[in-house]
């Protein structure tokens, strides 16, 4: 995204990706061969070298993606420190010219020596605030073919719901795989802008809480003893009111009728008439019996 937002003027980033983790540092750097006494080229001084030797003038990155350890960075040292020269093993000196840049993308600074650290100029990224997805959202919004009210609407909607329920839920629920705010977010956005195409939508809120419920809630499982999924329901049965869930079952139990605005049970919308599509003369495996779940994931999916 940097690379591409400085391209301009015909000067175009190239971006080379490399996660050093994937080989040994022999294979990294190169090595020469004991018994022959032959150089073998690494991945690391072959692209460096290969950025080096393109004639214009144009930004060269070469990205490092991949996390940080003493065996591959320590050689990194006599590039990162005022000589921009890596040395490698055959005595032959790659430079990093000036229009050449090294980036390391990774995730903490655990294993780095002080000479590592004392070379890298370090932009540490957090979106505890929240400007990640909020951001999206807005261009999200933007791109809406909708009239100003409506958009003012939903934007509204995702400043009720969306800080509460993210801060809560990271504080107090564990996905079975983690998640970060801007995926949930993209993913409510995502089906609310399908449902959107579908069905003309009068009020939303009933169609955005559905979406909320399902792309922050819907990867909770039971988990070291705790059914996350339920503790969710729970939760948002007693923080949110306006939307009102019947008390039996959990806020998964039930879809949005978006014609007649109000929530109505999975089973409702199993448009398959059972008994008379069930081929009683084959084996009960070739068939399947539509439940709650199944229902609501064919629903999600399509």
């Amino acid at each position: 995204m940097l690379g591409k937002a400085q391209d301009k003027d015909g000067k175009k980033t190239t971006i080379q990706d490399i996660n050093p983790k994937v080989t040994s540092t022999d294979e990294l750097y190169g090595v020469v061969l004991l018994a022959t006494r032959e150089w073998k080229d690494g991945l690391l001084s072959k692209t460096l070298r290969s950025l080096g030797q393109i004639p214009d003038s144009n930004p060269k990155w070469l990205v490092l993606d991949g996390d940080l350890d003493a065996n591959w960075i320590e050689s990194m040292n006599s590039v990162m420190d005022d000589n921009k020269l890596l040395t490698l093993a055959s005595n032959e000196r790659i430079p990093l010219k000036a229009h050449m840049k090294m980036l390391f993308e990774i995730r903490d600074l655990r294993f780095a020596t002080p000479a590592t650290v004392s070379r890298a100029g370090i932009l540490y990224i957090s979106d505890s605030s929240g400007s990640q997805w909020k951001s999206y959202v807005i261009s999200w919004i933007a791109k809406m073919k909708y009239d100003e009210a409506r958009k003012k609407e939903l934007q509204g909607l995702f400043d009720k719901y969306i800080p509460d329920t993210l801060f809560y839920c990271k504080k107090t629920f564990r996905h079975v795989v983690p998640q970060v705010d801007i995926c949930m977010i993209v993913s409510i956005c995502k089906l609310l802008e399908s449902i959107f195409k579908a069905v003309d939508v009068k009020g939303p809120e009933y169609v955005f809480v559905f979406a909320c419920i399902w792309c922050i809630g819907g990867g909770y499982i039971e988990k070291d003893g705790k059914d996350f999924k339920k503790e969710f329901s729970n939760w948002w049965k007693d923080k949110w009111k306006v939307i009102k869930f019947p008390s039996k079952g959990t806020v998964f139990d039930y879809y949005v009728d978006i014609e007649n605005s109000k929530l109505d049970d999975w089973s409702k919308i199993s448009n398959s008439d059972i008994i008379n599509t069930i081929d009683t003369s084959k084996s009960i495996s070739s068939y399947t019996i539509p439940t709650v779940d199944t229902i609501s994931a064919s629903y999600l999916m399509n």
